[in-house]
C-alpha cells in the first residue's frame, strides 16, 4: 500500500480513537457520496468533491476513512446484513425473498455505480476486499448456513459455501449488468436453482457396459 495512504490510515485511526464522531457529519458525507456516485460516477467521486457537497473539510473525511475507496465502500456496503427468514412452509419462496432483497439492494443506482470502481480497487488492494468479506459476506454466509440448518436442508454433494457463492455471483452479475428490471423473477429463478441443489443427491456415473440394477 502506498506510504501516503498508510499515513492517512494511521491518522484516521488516531482521529477515531480521540474525540467522538459527529453523526450529522457522518450522515452528510454518506449522503454526498451516494449522490455523487449517481450523478458523476465512481472516478469523479473524489474526497474533495464529497467534502464540497457535504459542506465539510477534506480532513474531516480523512479522519474517518483513509481513502476514497474505503469511503465509497462504507457508503454502499454498510454492515447491515441481509438475512434469510425461516419459518414458512416453502423453502423456495423463502430463498426467493432472500435473493430478491439482495438483488434489490445491489441494483440501487449508487451501488451499481460503485461496484466497477471498487472491483478495480480490490485488484490493487486485495486486503481491502478481504476486510469487506470479513465484514459483510462472511456474516451473510454464516446466516445462510444457519437458515439451511433451521429448514433441515443441505446441498447434495456440494458445500454450503459453494452454493452461497454461486447465488451471490449470479445476483451481483445481474445487478451490475441489468439492474432492477425483472429482479423479482430472476430472484425466483435463482432460488429454484438453489432449491434443486438442496434436494438433489449426486448419482454415481454408470461405467461403460455396466448394467442397470
Amino acid at each position: 500500500m502506498p506510504v501516503a495512504a498508510d499515513a492517512r490510515r494511521k491518522a484516521a485511526g488516531a482521529g477515531r480513537a480521540g474525540r467522538p464522531r459527529d453523526p450529522q457529519v457522518d450522515a452528510a458525507i454518506h449522503a454526498a457520496t451516494l449522490e455523487l456516485l449517481v450523478a458523476d460516477g465512481y472516478q469523479a467521486t473524489t474526497i474533495q468533491a464529497v467534502a464540497r457537497r457535504a459542506g465539510v473539510s477534506a480532513p474531516s473525511i480523512y479522519r474517518r476513512w483513509s481513502s476514497k475507496a474505503e469511503l465509497v465502500e462504507a457508503a454502499v456496503f454498510p454492515s447491515d446484513l441481509v438475512e434469510p427468514a425461516a419459518g414458512g412452509d416453502d423453502v423456495s419462496e423463502e430463498l426467493a425473498d432472500y435473493c430478491h432483497r439482495i438483488l434489490s439492494y445491489l441494483s440501487q443506482p449508487p451501488v451499481r455505480a460503485a461496484i466497477p470502481g471498487l472491483l478495480s480497487e480490490y485488484q490493487t488492494d486485495p486486503q481491502m476486499y478481504q476486510r469487506l468479506t470479513a465484514r459483510t459476506l462472511a456474516p451473510m454466509r454464516r446466516s445462510f448456513e444457519a437458515f439451511l440448518r433451521d429448514v433441515g436442508s443441505e446441498p447434495g454433494g456440494a458445500s454450503v459455501e459453494a452454493l452461497f457463492e454461486v447465488m451471490m455471483g449470479a445476483l451481483f452479475a445481474r445487478a451490475l449488468n441489468v439492474g432492477a428490471d425483472g429482479a423479482e423473477e430472476f430472484a425466483r429463478q435463482v432460488a429454484l436453482i438453489a432449491t434443486s441443489a438442496l434436494q438433489m443427491q449426486p448419482r454415481r456415473r454408470r461405467r461403460p457396459f455396466e448394467r442397470a440394477r
